[in-house]
């Protein structure tokens, strides 16, 4: 959820979750738009790529510069996550945050449902960056995309941060 700002907050040492962090270049006027908004910011009701004016004044929260090279060494270590359970023929970039990984030969070899092997992968991208992944399971890729953002980007986390939706 808003890797840009996931990533700001990780780097330091916030909890991505709870933190009221933008990410946008400081140095423009106030009408520079937002890359990112912290999930907190969001539920409070600030747009993610709205502009820095249009944040209530009477928030408080952190700016943090876009820092591109950052995100970029970040998403390369979730990938090198998913690698440790997926060949690199069945993982299609779609985005610098955003994969779309075909499971159906590994859950035979595994044991596990894709649920579980879903979770298995988030935990790990979580162990391993502080990043919270987010997954979309269908049984192609369009139903994928509508699992994750229609339906995983907007379900209650379960204990460990997960959230991970299917369709058919």
């Amino acid at each position: 959820k808003s890797f840009y700002a996931s990533v700001e907050c990780v780097e330091r040492g916030l909890d991505p979750m709870t933190t009221d962090l933008v990410v946008a270049d400081p140095e423009r006027t106030d009408k520079t738009i937002c890359l990112a908004v912290s999930p907190s910011l969001k539920a409070k009701g600030v747009k993610n790529r709205c502009r820095v004016f249009e944040i209530p004044k009477n928030m408080q929260y952190i700016i943090a510069p876009p820092r591109m090279q950052k995100y970029i060494d970040y998403a390369a270590e979730i990938y090198e996550v998913y690698l440790k359970y997926i060949a690199p023929e069945d993982i299609h970039v779609y985005s610098i945050d955003e994969v779309f990984i075909d499971a159906t030969h590994y859950l035979n070899k595994y044991k596990m449902s894709a649920e579980d092997l879903a979770r298995t992968m988030i935990l790990d991208v979580l162990k391993t960056t502080g990043i919270t992944a987010t997954a979309g399971i269908g049984t192609n890729l369009f139903l994928c995309k509508v699992a994750m953002d229609i339906r995983a980007k907007h379900i209650p986390a379960d204990e460990n941060g997960v959230r991970i939706a299917s369709l058919d």
